[in-house]
């Protein structure tokens, strides 16, 4: 570690060395309290270069003529403003410029403007935004960062490209939808999903729990995740690569590029690749040969066996072209989309069963097109439309004649064939075609009201090939077809001098599904059942400002959420389709409030709780069938909880940062009587599988010139636990019986150097330092200690 961080110095003084000859313009951007404003758009004219401020305000210009240039520094939240800098007689300058809060008045009513993540915290709904600018350097996944945010959780089945299922407040699985930029991200394919996109790509997540507002235009019954990705008007490139345990490597490129015409191209794309070949241990990873009497024979934490099909890779790059800023578009982009993924297949539902050559592979390639614009027509109206398809193929291989244990030796022989099942050889095709369409406007009313439409429509049509053709995937061969719309009209009002924010919101939904089902009368026969489902929904959100540092905050929502594609239509591997599904309704209700910033001298101190209550029909939860571990999506009648979660944030001279959050839920089967009459056994049960008392803490620091002037360094410590609790329904089985997945308690760390040009960052982290044994899922060890090295290289022109 030394070595390199000598040798990066030294890359960076030749650096300054090979360009002492070049003009610079330097300097910080703050507001009329003095604070640095990040993120701000600097363009110089007369050239194409520019920057952007970083965490702290600063900014730097380089390789610039000796010329008087005009500098416009423009950002959301404030007044844009225009200073001249002559670079004629000196190589460089300096300049501290102040921007003022934007002031418009509308109908006598002054509204000043704020910051993007601002206005969405101040809203009404249970929301947290999260700016990505301090952490993009870290070498963490998206779903690590979450994770560590009250209310959130994040279960895992292994290590870099497992499967993954998030939970807000307790609502879990496809319950919760992901957006990118307001697109729902499962149109892109698996490479393109939460867990495998860079945070280096992205500038913010807004993470809305319970009650979603229309613009992002789904049937999300929990809650949703949106990732905003950079927008930027000047041009840039960042590149970054990280190694670390278990052969990971991790390498992003994303940059621009804008001509004066205004025609733009973009190129963002990234590389993960891991063997995951960490180490397990205990119940379920064990051997049995002749030399045990054919006795099962336990790995141990010091005799552990290795993870050894379970390597993961994906390549995905996403290619824009199109126009800005023109009378007729703010944007008009045409952009294609392409990944490949490869992966091995470890396990079944538990360690038990291991796999030696299960292959999974997927690929994806979409064309899209968007179009933004403010003011068209007329003033005040803004719209978006998006229009894509996309086209997936993934196979699963299971070809094999030979089976395996942990020990990675080959223990046997089935005729027939496949490690996953008992049915022989398989090598099954998925083939879908995904469309969406999308349109958003709102347009501005007199008397500080505005009206929100959205509309979107998605069609999906999958079938299948399998050469080895096994009885039981002839339903998932035939065509299957799933469409969904959704429309909402909203409403939204700022009153008493922007102390009273209210939205008030109607939802349609619309369900077509066909679907095949696989009866046996003298043969077998393929029927086809056709699901089609309407319903309405709405809800409310509004904030009150009772001083300023003290928001009241209250939303609530009749919500319907239709099955996925998966859900309904299977994945002919280990999920079985259901004609018969039916889509889940909740009535959700949030109540919290934010208190602070609160400052005494340089300490600040600032709290938000959060209460919750849903009541769920027709919940949807996979269901294990077999003793294979194949199950079918199905619906629980009857689920209703409450919860709260806390959040406390510690700042001192804003160098130190605590920060402290928990949640607590209680979710119950509330079904009293079964179908049949009979009184349901697990009536009141806690709901199964479910977390119910998390908490985390973290501690940062930052300080400036350590080692260099001008450089920047971060160090964090992070800890996460997360109570035991029950796999299956509370009262079933006897104490000594009953799976439980253990309590957990894990903790990471890490540091950032940012070099004084800014464009170098060079960071490590550690994660689960005291190296425990960690599980999200019954029986699917997570990794170990892992430790990983990233350099960030990025230029601004």
């Amino acid at each position: 570690m030394k070595n390199f961080l000598v040798i990066l110095l030294f890359f960076q003084v030749s650096i300054n060395v090979l360009g002492q000859d070049n003009k610079v313009i330097r300097g910080v951007v703050v507001d009329e309290n003095n604070q640095p404003i990040p993120d701000v758009s600097i363009v110089l004219k007369p050239s194409i270069k520019g920057a952007f401020t970083d965490i702290d305000g600063k900014f730097k210009v380089e390789k610039l003529k000796g010329i008087p240039y005009v500098l416009t520094f423009s950002s959301i939240s404030f007044k844009t403003r225009s200073i001249k800098v002559d670079l004629t007689n000196q190589n460089e300058v300096y300049k501290k410029v102040v921007l003022f809060d934007e002031v418009e008045k509308i109908d006598e009513v002054i509204v000043k403007g704020k910051k993007k993540a601002t206005k969405i915290k101040e809203k009404g709904f249970s929301v947290t935004a999260i700016e990505t600018q301090a952490i993009k350097a870290q070498n963490l996944e998206i779903n690590s960062v979450l994770d560590k945010t009250a209310g959130v959780r994040v279960r895992r089945t292994g290590g870099l490209g497992s499967d993954f299922e998030y939970a807000l407040d307790g609502m879990s699985g496809n319950a919760i939808r992901f957006f990118v930029d307001g697109i729902p991200m499962d149109f892109y394919g698996a490479s393109f999903s939460i867990n495998n996109l860079p945070i280096s790509l992205v500038e913010r997540i807004d993470i809305y729990k319970g009650v979603v507002p229309t613009e992002l235009g789904s049937d999300a019954l929990g809650g949703a995740i949106n990732l905003a990705t950079k927008k930027q008007k000047t041009n840039f490139a960042e590149v970054s690569y990280s190694y670390g345990s278990f052969n990971t490597h991790q390498t992003a490129v994303h940059g621009q590029w804008v001509q004066d015409n205004g025609l733009t191209t973009r190129l963002s794309a990234f590389y993960n690749y891991s063997d995951n070949n960490y180490e397990v241990w205990g119940k379920g990873v064990h051997y049995a040969d002749e030399s045990t009497g054919f006795k099962a024979v336990e790995f141990t934490e010091d005799n552990p066996a290795e993870r050894f099909n379970d390597d993961f890779q994906t390549t995905t790059a996403k290619f824009d072209i199109g126009l800005t800023d023109k009378k007729w578009a703010d944007q008009v982009f045409v952009s294609l989309l392409a990944s490949d993924l490869k992966k091995g297949v470890q396990t079944a539902q538990t360690m038990a069963r291991v796999f030696g050559r299960v292959r999974n592979n997927e690929q994806t390639i979409a064309p899209t097109l968007t179009y933004k614009k403010k003011d068209l027509f007329t003033e005040g109206l803004d719209v978006n439309a998006f229009a894509g398809y996309s086209y997936t193929e993934g196979v699963l291989i299971d070809t094999t004649v030979v089976q395996y244990d942990w020990r990675g030796k080959i223990i046997g022989e089935r005729l027939s064939g496949g490690e996953m099942g008992y049915d022989g050889k398989s090598q099954f095709t998925q083939k879908n075609h995904y469309q969406l369409y999308r349109a958003n406007a709102t347009y501005e009313l007199p008397n500080d009201f505005k009206i929100g439409v959205n509309y979107l429509q998605t069609n999906s049509r999958r079938r299948g090939e399998d050469p080895f053709s096994p009885v039981y995937r002839i339903p998932y061969i035939e065509p299957q077809s799933l469409g969904t719309q959704f429309a909402g009209l909203s409403v939204e009002t700022e009153k008493f001098d922007d102390k009273l924010l209210a939205n008030a919101f109607l939802k349609y939904y619309g369900y077509n599904a066909t679907v095949n089902d696989l009866v046996y009368t003298d043969q077998y026969e393929v029927i086809e059942y056709t699901n089609s489902i309407s319903n309405f929904g709405g809800g409310f959100a509004v904030s009150y400002k009772l001083t300023p540092n003290v928001l009241l905050k209250s939303s609530l929502e009749q919500a319907t959420r239709f099955p996925t594609p998966t859900e309904a239509l299977g994945d002919g591997v280990t999920i079985d389709n259901n004609p018969f599904i039916k889509p889940e309704q909740s009535f959700n209700f949030n109540f919290g409030a934010v208190l602070g910033n609160f400052e005494i001298g340089n300490h600040k101190i600032k709290t938000e709780v959060n209460t919750f209550y849903r009541n769920v029909s027709d919940r949807l939860l996979f269901t294990v069938i077999d003793g294979q571990g194949n199950g079918q999506f199905r619906n629980i009648n009857k689920v209703s909880g409450l919860g709260a979660e806390l959040d406390i944030m510690y700042e001192f001279d804003e160098k130190l940062r605590l920060s402290l959050n928990g949640s607590y839920y209680d979710y119950r089967n509330n079904l009293e009587f079964e179908e049949n009459g009979n009184r349901n056994i697990v009536y009141r049960d806690r709901l199964r599988n479910l977390p119910y008392l998390l908490a985390n803490a973290g501690l940062q620091y930052n300080t400036d010139d350590l080692i260099q002037e001008d450089s920047k360094s971060f160090f964090y410590l992070q800890s996460s636990y997360v109570h035991e609790f029950f796999l299956n329904w509370p009262s079933l089985a006897s104490t000594e019986n009953k799976s439980v997945i253990p309590s957990q308690l894990i903790f990471d760390a890490g540091l950032s150097y940012t070099f004084p040009s800014k464009k170098v960052i060079v960071a490590f982290d550690m994660s689960n330092i005291l190296n425990e044994q960690v599980y999200d899922n019954y029986l699917l060890q997570k990794p170990g200690r892992a430790f990983s090295i990233k350099l960030n290289y990025q230029l601004s022109q």
